[in-house]
């Protein structure tokens, strides 16, 4: 597994210790590498539209230029997919952000909850905007993967996965590495989706998935797995399945 930064981000606040905070919180939590940092949004435009950034995270409350005027003269100058995060300690401007077609508005001082669910919902959109065809090609994985509970985003081989359970309290996917690792799948994920990721994922029961190449005997009607999680007993095939598990089994 790697852990990789995905994102880019640039942030645009009068304040140097507001940047660092959100630069440091970004960095660490949620796998976005930050590009560029200003106290000024008129000296920054040039940087911005040379470095492309993914995410602009830009304080309305600005000298020579307010960050409102900054997202309306840069909006031609950078790819369509550049999203805007106005970051400011006042919410009287969020209708104006709006207007501007801002992707979200964080309140000063951030928390962790409320940027990770800004970015949750970040790599949710950016994921949705993927063609399941690019997602794979051939037969393989990486699988970019995103991590609600931890904001975490990692790509994840096809060797390192063990098995999908689908988590009924939670009404998500999530998977189990062969390290005993658990990370939630975003809400559009469904069987089907896991399914055409790879030939070797075998629907079992309607609640689990398996990756055939890590079961390591079937015994009655649970699937034993190879080490180290040979002592999970909760991988149980379903009557529905259990002809096409077999199939896929012996084939191997």
């Amino acid at each position: 597994m790697n852990k990789q930064k995905l994102v880019s981000a640039y942030i645009i606040d009068d304040s140097q210790t507001a940047i660092e905070v959100l630069a440091r919180m970004l960095e660490s939590n949620y796998s976005v590498e930050v590009v560029g940092k200003a106290t000024d949004a008129e000296t920054a435009i040039k940087e911005v539209i040379e470095l492309e950034p993914d995410l602009i995270f830009v304080d309305v409350e600005l000298p020579s230029m307010s960050g409102l005027e900054f997202c309306t003269l840069i909006r031609s100058e950078v790819k369509p997919e550049t999203k805007v995060v106005f970051y400011t300690g006042h919410d009287k401007y969020l209708l104006d952000a709006i207007r501007r077609e801002a992707f979200d508005y964080l309140m000063k001082p951030a928390t962790e909850q409320e940027l990770g669910q800004i970015m949750t919902r970040y790599y949710e959109n950016k994921l949705a905007g993927i063609p399941q065809a690019s997602v794979r090609e051939g037969s393989h994985l990486p699988i970019i993967l995103v991590v609600n509970a931890m904001n975490e985003h990692r790509t994840l081989q096809l060797g390192d996965i063990a098995f999908f359970r689908y988590n009924q309290d939670r009404k998500l996917w999530e998977v189990v590495c062969k390290d005993g690792t658990c990370y939630i799948l975003r809400h559009r994920t469904t069987s089907d989706v896991i399914l055409n990721y790879s030939p070797d994922f075998i629907q079992i029961h309607k609640r689990y998935i398996v990756n055939i190449n890590q079961i390591k005997m079937i015994q009655d009607s649970i699937c034993i797995l190879t080490e180290p999680l040979e002592e999970n007993r909760e991988l149980r095939i379903s009557k529905n399945y259990r002809r096409e598990l077999m199939a896929a089994f012996y084939s191997l």
